[in-house]
């Protein structure tokens, strides 16, 4: 019984100590669901706004422009300021953020927020996931990392709603108040141990490893474990006061090599292309508007990323990839055909449900899918390269969805929408390869056994 209350506790304690981590992903939601129907009150000539086509496309890409320095940034104070501030200064630079946008019309100050916002957000991506890892134990971190990307979904489709149905201000005023209850999270917030005993704070380790073992203190298999990460935290560092220990670590540049690759092949998998350029085709039914075929789309996927928890929990990480870029690649192939065939043989019946069905089931796929690369860059990385690597891996995925996104068009132009595809198709096989033969299974293990593992690992 005694047992069973310390293992409640302990949970209790650790979802607590995420809940920052879960209410910057719903936040992050929020502002990435408001560019959409947020495009219509500006480009109405009679709104208050009256913004051009080109201070439009500057406004939807400038969040992406303020992510690489954001990332570049965490790279750097994340072994510095530790983990705890940079995922506080995101909580609230997202309330500030709402607040600002309710007080103006000017489309330069939405531009400047905008770009902050990318800044700030790739500040959080760079952090969140080594904070979930190093402060939660193994049975829940796949299972809590599924609930922080369904937030960012229920996010998503919160702020689609919102921004549908009510006016810009209202809009406003209502996201600045969700993301400061989200940043009074922050009270919870505990420094993970490896930081601490990284920085020599070893008292302050010890209080914060046995809050979030449930306050149990006179246990040997919980002291047995701290002195575990002590010993692993004190052989990181002295890879990280060597360089060439650094990178001639089996663990290092295996860790890097196999987590950059997932993310830049992930990257060109087609879902930012997808959700950046489906709305166009959606705005063209006849049964629903653009705003309700949004709707439609965002409430899919979010259904998808809540319910992905579950399989989370019960299958291996590799099973899910591999399961879902199987699917993914049967969408891409049947989008395709469907492209090809309406357009150069046969108009098909039905045509803009078939297509909406099966670009909202690849990108369904991908959010469940999400969760789970999410958890492994927290996972592999070692505590020598876990901030850098976590931040590379970051800014070469967010380097090849630009890249597909912007030839997107051209491609449609040049060889038909059907080609984007297809090349879509193509990285979803490599992808999948490289998942078989090259990533490991983290399901269930320690950070310090998957170090272990790919240490060994020829």
């Amino acid at each position: 019984m005694e047992s069973k209350m310390a293992k409640s506790r302990e949970t209790l304690n650790q979802v607590l100590s995420l809940m920052t981590v879960a209410f910057n992903e719903l936040s992050m939601g929020l502002a990435v669901g408001w560019l959409a129907p947020t495009l219509i009150v500006l480009k109405d000539p009679k709104g208050e706004f009256k913004a051009t086509l080109d201070e439009i496309s500057w406004l939807a890409c400038l969040e992406f422009v303020g992510e690489i320095p954001g990332v570049i940034f965490t790279a750097f104070a994340l072994d510095i300021f530790g983990r705890k501030i940079l995922l506080c200064s995101p909580a609230f630079a997202f309330f500030l953020m709402w607040v600002i946008n309710g007080l103006t019309n000017s489309m330069l100050v939405l531009c400047v927020t905008r770009f902050f916002f990318g800044v700030f957000a790739g500040l959080n991506d760079g952090t969140n996931s080594i904070y979930l890892a190093e402060n939660s134990s193994p049975k829940i971190r796949g299972v809590f990392g599924s609930v922080c990307i369904a937030l960012h979904y229920v996010g998503l489709l919160a702020e689609y709603v919102i921004a549908a149905y009510f006016s810009y201000t209202i809009t406003a005023i209502v996201n600045a108040v969700i993301t400061f209850v989200a940043f009074l999270s922050v009270i919870w917030m505990k420094e993970p141990v490896q930081y601490l005993l990284m920085k020599g704070k070893h008292e302050q380790a010890k209080k914060n490893f046995i809050w979030l073992r449930g306050g149990n203190v006179n246990n040997d298999e919980m002291e047995y474990e701290f002195e575990r990460i002590k010993q692993n935290v004190q052989s990181e560092n002295l890879k990280k006061s060597s360089f060439k220990k650094t990178i001639t670590s089996p663990a290092n540049y295996r860790s890097l090599f196999i987590v950059v690759t997932l993310y830049v092949l992930a990257g060109c998998t087609g879902y930012f292309p997808v959700m950046t350029y489906a709305s166009m085709a959606f705005s063209a039914s006849d049964i629903l508007t653009p705003n309700q075929f949004t709707i439609l789309f965002g409430l899919t996927q979010c259904i998808v990323a809540v319910s992905s928890s579950f399989f989370v929990k019960r299958f291996s990480r590799r099973r899910i990839i591999l399961f879902s870029f199987s699917l993914i690649a049967v969408c891409h192939a049947t989008t395709a055909v469907l492209y090809y065939v309406n357009s150069n043989v046969s108009q098909i019946p039905y045509f803009p449900w078939l297509i909406f069905a099966s670009i909202t089931l690849f990108s369904s796929v991908y959010a469940a899918l999400y969760p789970v690369i999410f958890v492994i860059r927290g996972e592999l990385f070692p505590l020598s390269i876990k901030a850098k690597g976590g931040c590379i891996s970051m800014a070469t995925w967010a380097v090849s969805t630009t890249v597909t996104t912007k030839i997107f068009p051209h491609i449609s132009d040049g060889f038909g929408i059907e080609g984007n595809f297809l090349l879509f198709l193509i990285f979803t096989v490599i992808t999948m390869l490289f998942v078989y033969f090259f990533l490991p299974e983290t399901k269930n293990k320690s950070l310090i056994e998957i170090q272990e593992m790919l240490e060994k690992t020829k």
